[in-house]
């Protein structure tokens, strides 16, 4: 539980960090759409990371353990669908940041963040529809 709680305590100082920063650059400089998308998928991805780490905490004090066979391929199956979703991803930021003006590193940025966001998007589908086991027909 030690750790859970370093762990949350880290991504909300890192969270807090983020917005202050992205608050002072705002103040120097007004932001792009872009700026504005990235700020709101960390933001979704903060929350998601603090849904998890509550309910993991809620769990440890049941006395649950902290990884079973389910959970454990649920994220595995997650992975492996947002894995192959975020070719498409990276190859729709490819043909609309050829011809722009928008900079390697944003791209990048959105580039990860939308596989954060897939990730999330099918753990989330899995974790409620089930994983099929691959045994039937």
């Amino acid at each position: 539980m030690k750790n859970t709680k370093m762990l949350l305590l880290t991504l909300l100082i890192g969270t807090f960090t983020f917005f202050a920063g992205l608050l002072a650059y705002s103040t120097l400089h007004e932001l792009s759409k872009v700026q504005y998308t990235i700020a709101v998928l960390v933001l979704l991805s903060v929350i998601f990371s603090i849904y998890i780490a509550l309910r993991r905490m809620k769990d440890e004090k049941k006395g649950l353990p902290p990884e079973d066979e389910l959970s454990r391929t649920v994220r595995n199956k997650s992975a492996a669908k947002a894995f192959a979703y975020s070719f498409f991803i990276w190859v729709i930021i490819l043909i609309f940041s050829i011809g722009s003006n928008v900079g390697t590193t944003i791209s990048i940025g959105i580039g990860i963040l939308a596989m954060g966001v897939l990730f999330i998007g099918f753990w989330i589908y899995h974790s409620n529809k089930g994983v099929e086991d691959g045994n039937t027909y």
